[in-house]
């Protein structure tokens, strides 16, 4: 009973299964070989001695790069700030944050002043019922195969810097 073979995956015959005690790999890992991800690890745990504030803290090298990113994406740096959205991207996902915002709360006016307010704002609007974008008409028509020049030129510039 126990010299039936099952079925499935079967061994391979004994005359190419390895020897005991003795590997397949033969020649092994390389001496010297390095692996990517240690020694990324290794490199950016590593301490250095920085003067902070007048004295000397030891920082790992990981921290310091952050540190410098950050203080480049506050100064404006719109790499590093991209850099560090994809960053905060990858080691918090959106989904576990809380939408958050701030609430704009207007000063307080008279009903009087703002009307007034209202009507000096939108004294120079276009009335939406007559007024037609050309432009994005013809963007559309353009969109749609139907040519007109002012539309190609539209749809050329949206491709290319839109």
């Amino acid at each position: 009973m126990d010299n039936m073979v099952k079925p499935g995956r079967k061994p391979p015959p004994v005359e190419h299964q390895f020897l005991k005690g003795i590997s397949g790999n033969k020649k092994g890992r390389p001496k010297g070989s390095v692996d990517l991800k240690k020694l990324t690890r290794k490199v950016a745990q590593k301490k250095h001695a920085v003067l902070v504030d007048g004295k000397i803290v030891h920082k790992a090298l990981l921290q310091l790069v952050i540190e410098s990113m950050v203080r480049k994406a506050a100064t404006g740096a719109p790499s590093m700030v991209a850099l560090c959205a994809e960053i905060r991207a990858k080691v918090s996902p959106t989904q576990d944050r809380q939408a958050g915002g701030f609430l704009l709360v207007p000063a307080v006016l008279s009903p009087e002043e703002f009307i007034a307010e209202v009507e000096a704002r939108y004294a120079n609007a276009r009335d939406p019922t007559t007024h037609v974008n050309h432009k994005s008409e013809e963007m559309c028509k353009a969109s749609r195969g139907i040519g007109s020049p002012l539309g190609e030129a539209v749809l050329t510039f949206h491709r290319r810097w839109g």
